[in-house]
């Protein structure tokens, strides 16, 4: 018997072959869980290299795994930036297991072309990152969160943010404030909610070892003659140096928080924010 046996987990962002997402998902089937994945359908020009040789499939891939484990999943394709398709995620979820007890908000938009001083900084770009990173984690938290309400037996929400929710760096205005608005939707939404007993949490993770397509990774590869994955790898080992456990994190790393926050050990705990760096940020 698994702890998750007869839950239902929505996962965003679930379809990078070494994403948290992913993680997250084969996490909770392998204790029990039946899955609901989504992902928004890429371009080949922004897939990890690793990602076109192996040719995963996405969502597909993910959803044959956790198939494989035995457990239900449904895969949705849905666009974050179109409020119609992420109210239809939750109501397709809802509709085909008759419930949901889990919600992680994973996905964020690609990173890169946010690289820039923030007078160099276009709206769009802006927009784009607040658009998926914040605004779709507020739908994805309303609309799901009408469901457990109505359900009336709880629930747990997980906001996967960042140590950029905590600290800034230089050339991450779009991204860090998109991350810093999610530690406080974290924190309204678990005040909100807890009358429901539903809980409200974000994991926020330091640099992770995840391989997702970065356009600034892509475009610093070509100025230097060298293949993205090779400068990926480089990129990796020099993060490491900097944690004082000697390395970044793996998605796994991520997953194992987010398991304990769905789980009903975590039950008197909302409006948190925990992080997962290796010991580079402690607040």
């Amino acid at each position: 018997m698994g702890q998750y046996d007869g839950k239902v987990a929505l996962i965003t962002g679930a379809g990078g072959m070494k994403g948290i997402g992913r993680a997250c998902a084969l996490k909770l089937a392998a204790q029990g869980a039946d899955i609901v994945i989504s992902d928004f359908k890429r371009p080949t020009n922004d897939l990890p290299p690793q990602e076109i040789k192996a040719q995963w499939r996405s969502i597909d891939s993910v959803a044959e795994e956790i198939e494989a484990l035995g457990r239900r999943c449904l895969r949705v394709w849905c666009n974050l930036t179109i409020s119609s398709q992420i109210e239809d995620l939750a109501a397709r979820a809802a509709s085909h297991f008759g419930h949901i007890d889990i919600l992680i908000n994973n996905a964020r938009a690609i990173i890169g072309r946010d690289r820039v001083g923030v007078t160099d900084l276009s709206e769009e770009v802006w927009g784009q990152f607040l658009r998926i990173n914040t605004t779709a984690a507020f739908l994805n938290i309303k609309h799901v969160g009408r469901i457990m309400v109505e359900q009336g037996n709880g629930g747990r929400i997980i906001n996967i943010a960042s140590d950029a929710s905590k600290r800034a760096k230089i050339n991450t205005a779009a991204y860090t404030t998109s991350k810093f608005a999610l530690i406080g939707l974290t924190q309204a939404s678990a005040l909100d909610l807890a009358q429901h007993h539903i809980t409200v949490n974000a994991v926020c993770p330091g640099s992770v070892n995840t391989d997702r397509f970065n356009y600034w990774e892509a475009d610093q590869a070509q100025v230097r003659n060298m293949s993205l994955e090779d400068f990926r790898a480089s990129v990796v080992v020099d993060a490491g140096k900097s944690v004082p456990l000697g390395r970044v994190a793996e998605p796994e790393d991520v997953a194992n928080v987010v398991s304990f926050l769905a789980s009903a050990e975590a039950g008197f705990i909302t409006g948190q924010a925990y992080n997962v760096n290796g010991g580079t940020l402690f607040h």
